[in-house]
């Protein structure tokens, strides 16, 4: 299999592609540089980032679509593959996947990228993130290179900065909710209301009539919900409120380890939700979409299990 990859993660799936066996087809100078040997026959599998830079898309004949599935299930085990297969409309033969990188998968590539070139801590994590982390960890990479720093002296600072990030206290910021299903939600503008090290509340008004998704409790004109987000957390917790304050009912939305930048929240769904109606039990809802996922080797066994732990974890401490 010959694979052609471009984009923020390129380096380290063509390091997994190398080590797997396969040809790096039409490198660029740089991978031309970090890698022995290629081929410019045209390739198998075309990969390239995914317009927010949390996935990648994978463009090949279903064969070899399929081929290097397995292959990025062994290397970067975390992967997790939202949507289905289509079909391109330029070639019926070719089809497309997403292949999306959450916290530990982007921890992972981290990893295999090290053992090509210098790599900070939080890598993946910052070139995903924003243009100006980006070009940190671009700039101080070089400086690597080209020995004008020294490792032990930089990665520390990184890991530093990195753990610090933050929303800032009264900052609008986005919540972009991934669904296994492909679609990305955007939750907000919300304003953080609260904030320590690593967690913020965000608060935001409730628009529209209806009722609370899984609370099945109505919305009234007034309402306002209250979010927790903890950095590496693997739920989101939020609280809704009438217009008086009183609690009306709290959505406890399991996903994978959430990524704090300074404008934005990101993580992907993972389907099981625990729901709580004011003066009522919990109860976990939406059970079979995990499954189902894993079923189709599209969410990783270890990643369904560790959903459930946590789902019954918070019905222990709402009980």
């Amino acid at each position: 299999m010959k694979v052609m990859a471009r984009g923020i993660y390129s380096t380290a799936l063509l390091r997994l592609i190398f080590k797997s066996g396969h040809e790096i087809s039409s490198p660029t100078p740089s991978q031309k540089e970090r890698f022995e040997t290629w081929t410019m026959e045209s390739p198998d599998v075309v990969l390239s980032d995914t317009q927010d830079k949390h996935a990648i898309k994978i463009l090949g004949k279903m064969e070899y679509v399929e081929e290097f599935v397995d292959v990025l299930k062994m290397g970067v085990p975390s992967t997790i593959f939202v949507g289905d297969v289509m079909k391109t409309k330029s070639s019926h033969d070719l089809v497309q996947l997403v292949a999306a990188f959450p916290l530990d998968a982007k921890l992972e590539l981290d990893v295999l990228r090290s053992e090509v070139t210098y790599t900070v801590p939080w890598h993946h994590f910052c070139r995903a993130g924003s243009e100006g982390l980006s070009l940190m960890v671009s700039f101080a990479e070089q400086m690597l290179e080209e020995g004008l720093l020294q490792p032990e002296k930089v990665y520390p600072v990184f890991r530093e900065h990195v753990s610090r990030l933050t929303p800032r206290l009264g900052s609008l910021i986005r919540i972009v909710h991934s669904k296994l299903n492909g679609r990305n939600i955007v939750i907000g503008p919300a304003r953080v209301v609260w904030r320590k090290e690593g967690v913020v509340k965000v608060q935001r008004r409730i628009i529209g009539g209806g009722v609370y998704d899984g609370l099945n409790i109505p919305k009234s004109p007034g309402d306002y919900a209250i979010t927790e987000l903890r950095k590496g957390c693997m739920y989101t917790a939020t609280k809704y409120y009438s217009l008086n304050g009183n609690l009306k009912g709290e959505y406890y939305s399991v996903c994978t380890p959430i990524e704090m930048y300074d404008t934005y929240v990101k993580y992907v769904d993972l389907g099981v939700d625990v729901v709580k109606p004011f003066g009522k039990e919990p109860s976990m809802i939406d059970q079979e979409e995990p499954r189902e996922a894993c079923a189709a080797g599209r969410l990783p066994e270890q990643t369904m299990k560790k959903a459930f732990e946590v789902a019954e974890g918070l019905m222990k401490m709402l009980s």
